[in-house]
């Protein structure tokens, strides 16, 4: 009884636990100039479990391709076109792993264990943090990428 109390608390402590839908991505040059990596209106989804764990998950809303009654099965995925494998590599982005933050430095690093960029895998991806109006805020300078609390299915 005690340990689930102390699980509880660990929970509730913990402002990113649960699941983020992300609102927008945003990445500014030198010059001020803004681009949008997966297109202006993004969907993706960010979770963060109470254990340590995360997962990313990316794209851009205009995906399609050239086939639409390409099969559903998962064992057909390595046989689409390379055409296709190309603009789905180019407008999905996907990782997971574990997870660290510290308050004391606005920073979050996701050290990732598998993700679609091969280098990643083995690496620690840090960015700075911040809670603004039931939003969370994660990059810095160059890269901006705003989450939303997802509405829970439970």
């Amino acid at each position: 009884m005690q340990l689930r109390q102390k699980e509880y608390v660990m929970e509730n402590s913990n402002p990113f636990t649960g699941t983020w839908k992300l609102i927008s991505w945003e990445n500014t040059d030198a010059d001020g100039n803004v681009t949008y990596p997966y297109g202006k209106h993004p969907v993706g989804y960010l979770l963060y479990t109470s254990d340590g764990y995360m997962a990313a998950e990316i794209m851009a809303s205009d995906r399609h391709q050239r086939d639409i009654n390409f099969p559903l099965e998962p064992a057909f995925a390595q046989t689409l076109p390379d055409e296709d494998r190309v603009a789905a590599y180019n407008t999905y982005l996907s990782y997971c792993g574990t997870y660290s933050y510290s308050n004391e430095t606005g920073m979050m690093t996701h050290h990732v264990k598998t993700g679609l960029i091969p280098s990643w895998a083995g690496n620690d991806q840090s960015r700075h943090f911040r809670f603004e109006d039931d939003k969370l805020f994660l990059g810095g300078k160059s890269t901006q990428l705003i989450w939303e609390r997802a509405v829970s299915h439970a």
